[in-house]
């Protein structure tokens, strides 16, 4: 009698005991694969940026890098990508996605106002992961040319009123040349008149004697 009660409990006990051995492993592998998929979704992620999230920079930057925590998966060529959208949603990037180390990097040229880096990396287990980084470009100042003086008005009046040449006057000289050629003049005249005077007395005592001989 206790022999058939005692086989009787260890067929109630077996089916149990095999459930809960199956529950257990069930649960082990559940956490098997949790321990597995940690690492890269704990550690794998980004660590910088250049522009950081929220940054205000100048036309001029000419490249932007993403520094992750491992370097990603190579041999992916559409894997990893770099898109940087204006406000607009124009891609404003340009060439390919290069890889140093830990960072991807993409060129750019950018214009002014809001943008949006889009980009996915891939870590070394090959899960990817998506995210962006919005900064602000700001238009690069362009460099003015400095103010010309202009001389003021009382400098040029000052100016032309040295420069200016007073004119002789010209009356002046020729009366002076007048005056001083007078002096000169009178000997002329005079030995003129007495001149006529002469020429005059001979043609008087010329003129008597051709008349003489005739009164005889």
């Amino acid at each position: 009698m206790s022999s058939t009660a005692s086989s009787s409990s260890r067929t109630r006990t077996t089916p149990t005991l095999r459930r809960a051995l199956g529950s257990l492993v069930g649960l082990a592998t559940v956490l098997a694969g949790l321990a597995t998929a940690a690492p890269a979704s704990a550690h794998s992620g980004l660590t910088g940026s250049t522009p950081a999230e929220g940054a205000v920079v100048t036309s001029d930057l000419r490249q932007v890098d993403l520094t992750f925590t491992e370097a990603p998966l190579a041999g992916l060529d559409a894997g990893l990508r770099i898109e940087v959208r204006d406000q607009a949603g124009q891609d404003e990037s340009t060439g390919d996605v290069t890889v140093a180390g830990t960072t991807m990097s993409k060129p750019v040229d950018l214009s002014a106002g809001p943008h949006t880096v889009l980009w996915r990396y891939v870590s070394p287990d090959g899960h990817p992961i998506d995210g962006q980084v919005a900064f602000t470009v700001q238009a690069a100042e362009t460099p003015t040319a400095s103010p010309t003086a202009t001389p003021s008005r009382e400098g040029r009046g000052s100016s032309d009123t040295s420069v200016t040449a007073t004119p002789t006057p010209v009356a002046g000289v020729a009366d002076g040349t007048a005056a001083d050629a007078s002096p000169g003049a009178l000997p002329w005249v005079v030995g003129g008149v007495v001149l006529v005077v002469v020429l005059g007395g001979v043609a008087v005592v010329a003129s008597r004697r051709r008349a003489a001989p005739a009164e005889d």
